[in-house]
């Protein structure tokens, strides 16, 4: 089922997302080394500027991290950080942002990765099957961001508008 649109935002680049955090080495350490991702930038923002867009009257450090298919990641460090919440104990009860999706090709060789540096997994550290073929498992970040891992059996059925 597809709605026709009246009107369509028409993105430039893939989806950037940006994390706010209070330890900036610690979380590029984990995106890059544990996860993979590339720094492609690492940048510093000052307060005047800042204070201007909205973002903290502070200043800020921003890092650019990049996935092997283009979608990058802000990570985000007022010059004076936001203090640490604790994470809820399940993914769905945090309002507003949740979860980050990663489409993977090989969820059990991730989750060897994720247990070797110690990465704390839900679902009792198993994969489980959300639907017949696709699995599923969430981690946390050093700051307590989940991460959702997911697995495809055939990922062209699941998003046949990148394979046309």
């Amino acid at each position: 089922m597809t709605a026709e649109l009246s009107w369509q935002l028409k993105m430039t680049v893939p989806l950037e997302f940006g994390i706010s955090t209070v330890d900036i080495d610690r979380m590029i350490n984990f995106y890059t080394e544990i996860l993979g991702l590339k720094l492609v930038a690492d940048n510093y923002v000052p307060t005047e500027i800042s204070r201007r867009i909205g973002a903290t009257p502070h200043g800020y450090r921003i890092v650019r991290l990049q996935t092997p298919y283009g979608e990058r990641i802000k990570l985000v460090q007022a010059g004076l950080p936001p203090h640490q919440k604790e994470p809820p104990s399940c993914v769905c009860e945090r309002q507003g942002f949740a979860y980050l999706t990663f489409v993977i090709a090989d969820l059990d060789g991730m989750i060897k990765r994720l247990r070797e540096h110690g990465v704390k997994l839900l679902s009792e550290g198993e994969k489980v099957e959300v639907r017949p073929g696709v699995y599923t498992i969430y981690s946390i970040d050093p700051e307590g961001n989940f991460i959702e891992f997911v697995e495809y059996p055939d990922v062209v059925s699941y998003r046949p508008d990148l394979y046309r």
